[in-house]
Parts: C-alpha cells; structure tokens; sequence
C-alpha cells in the first residue's frame, strides 16, 4: 500500500440538521455537494502527490439539482453559482475520484463514504462505483496517538492545528481544507513516530 487517499465530504445541510440527524420535516437529504481528496505516498518519508476538488451537483429524490440552503453556503462558502458552473453529476464524481485514487484505498475522519457517498448514490439509484472494501476509518489508525475523547471532539478541519502546525489558513468545512488538515496531521504523526504506517495494513487486513 505505497499510497493512500485522504478524503473528506460536505452534504447538504440547513441549521440544526445535524443534530437532528437530518430527521426534521424540511430538512434536506445529506446528499453529496463536494469531494475533495489527498493522495499521499507513504513509500518512504509521506509526502503529498496530489489533491483533487469536486463539486458535484446535488439532485434529490425526483431528479432536481437541489438549491442551497442559507446556512450551507455560509459554512462552506459553496454557492449556487458554483452548482452551476463547476458541478458534475455524481456518477462523473465518483469516477474521477476513483481515478485519481490510482488504485489506492481510501480514508476519512469517520465514515464519510457510508453518510456521503452511499446516501446519495441510494438517493440517485445508482450503484455505488467505488467498493466499500476501499474505505476505512482514519480514527481506527490514529487513536494511537490521540486519546478517544480528542479524537470524539476533535473535526478535521482542526487536527492540524491541534498538533500546532504551521501552514495555509485553510477554511474549515471545506472538503479539501479538511482533507488538507488531515493528511498534515497524519504526516506529522507519522514523522515523528507517533504512528506506524503498519498500522494502516492491520486496520484494512482486520477491519
């Protein structure tokens, strides 16, 4: 496993969603709005290769791009606009995040390809492109490192700064800002030996 994709999600959303785990009358379905994705080497000292940004075009269960809500566009600074201009269809999303993984597995900061990808691909009655086999949970292989109750209040777009790194004023809930966050997280934990990149074998052998 020389490689591996750091990934993370943003979803539709509208205040208080969350909490309510998207069960209020007029919340919207989590639906997929943006990917954005690392590829790290971990064939020597890990570096990052390349990252990917996509916005998807999200369409609910008749087939209709869905419009943002108010309080979306404010946390992630998505806008209708860049539905328009920048959206891709979610199969054409997922087929570009399967390329660019080259083959590699895939990592978030929880399970974004159950919430995300698999909620909207239900919702479109599409066949999921990518196999679940392919993800894991970045948690799993760094609880090492992190204690259970950091890694429970801890976000991603906060791990970075959590271990006092220096780097790009990235925009929290921004898919690739968090993705960012996290793949600097892992590299510094991984250069200073606080993880060991077996790790990352044993949690895809024994799930």
């Amino acid at each position: 496993m020389p490689k591996i994709v750091i990934f993370d999600t943003e979803y539709l959303s509208c205040d208080g969603a969350m909490y309510r785990v998207w069960s209020a009358a007029n919340d919207p379905d989590p639906i997929l709005v943006q990917i954005g994705a690392v590829l790290v080497d971990l064939d020597g000292p890990a570096r990052v290769v390349d990252t990917l940004n996509v916005i998807v075009t999200p369409q609910d269960r008749h087939g209709r791009v869905c419009q943002l809500d108010p309080y979306f566009v404010q946390l992630t600074g998505l806008t209708d606009q860049q539905l328009e201009t920048e959206g891709v269809p979610l199969r054409d999303a997922l087929e570009m995040l399967d390329s660019f993984s080259q083959g590699s597995d895939f990592w978030s900061w929880g399970k974004d390809e159950l919430f995300a990808l698999g909620i909207s691909c239900f919702v479109q009655g599409l066949s999921p492109s990518i196999p679940a086999r392919r993800f894991s949970n970045l948690k799993s292989v760094m609880h090492s490192a992190i204690s259970e109750r950091d890694i429970a209040n801890i976000n991603s777009s906060e791990l970075s700064q959590f271990f006092g790194l220096n780097g790009p004023n990235l925009r929290a809930h921004d898919a690739l800002g968090d993705a960012t966050s996290l793949s600097a997280a892992l590299i510094h934990l991984l250069e200073t030996n606080k993880i060991d990149r077996e790790l990352f074998f044993r949690v895809r052998e024994f799930g």
